[in-house]
């Protein structure tokens, strides 16, 4: 059962890291600059809740540093890349386990989040505080791609044979 899982966990990381490729090959739909729809988080969220928050926070990472492996280096957008990758996980496990809202207020909450930590992070490699006032345009898109990934990651979840997602939930008690 551990080999299965973690070639399972290798394939979304896989897919995960071919969708943000492929989105870098989209052309930008907005005027915002920096912004992308975020679609490698839809693999993201699925496993944390097909296969929990530890999976959750190995795929997330480990998909941020192959991605930025891939597309940049360790440069300064792999650190906001970073830095909005672990505040995102923060609060998606507190939203979670903590609160356990649904799967909507957590992907809208942690994609803000997400963009908070880019920010964050970018303000401490430029020392411009002036980059929060950015907030007001990505915060918005952000949530709203937050919730397109939400409803995609939902549709999923309904379509998974619930023989293997009970198998997984019994594994997991």
């Amino acid at each position: 059962m551990k080999t299965k899982r973690m070639v399972t966990l290798a394939l979304m990381i896989a897919i995960s890291v071919a969708i943000h490729y492929l989105e870098s090959l989209i052309p930008d739909i907005t005027p915002v600059p920096g912004f992308k729809l975020g679609l490698s988080n839809i693999v993201s969220l699925f496993v944390l809740y097909y296969y929990g928050g530890i999976s959750f926070i190995f795929v997330t990472l480990v998909r941020v540093l192959l991605a930025g492996l891939i597309s940049t280096g360790f440069s300064v957008s792999f650190f906001m890349s970073l830095s909005g990758a672990v505040l995102s996980i923060v609060i998606s496990l507190l939203l979670y386990y903590g609160l356990k809202t649904s799967i909507f207020s957590l992907s809208i909450t942690s994609a803000l989040f997400h963009a908070i930590g880019q920010l964050i992070a970018y303000a401490l490699f430029f020392m411009t505080p002036y980059i929060f006032v950015y907030l007001s345009v990505l915060g918005p898109l952000s949530m709203l791609t937050g919730l397109l990934s939400a409803v995609l990651v939902r549709q999923l979840i309904i379509r998974i044979p619930y023989s293997l997602l009970s198998e997984e939930k019994k594994r997991r008690c």
